[in-house]
């Protein structure tokens, strides 16, 4: 299973709401048979919590994605 991003409310963060999520996610590419779940994030100072949480959920690092913004 793919997603691309997962995110919550900023006034909702912090209430478990993305562990949910991300259980559901699990349960779900189980039931699909789906023998994992890959998930992208952007990075910066505001995505920290929601790394730390994919991590803690069990998931890792599996590749860098980099991107250069040409002039133009």
């Amino acid at each position: 299973m793919y997603v691309d991003d997962l995110s919550t409310l900023e006034d909702a963060r912090r209430r478990g709401y993305g562990r949910r999520l991300l259980e559901w996610l699990f349960a779900e590419a189980r039931r699909l048979g789906c023998d994992q779940v890959q998930l992208d994030s952007g990075v910066g100072p505001t995505r920290t919590d929601a790394h730390r949480l994919y991590m803690n959920a069990g998931m890792a690092i599996a590749a860098h994605h980099f991107t250069h913004i040409l002039d133009r």
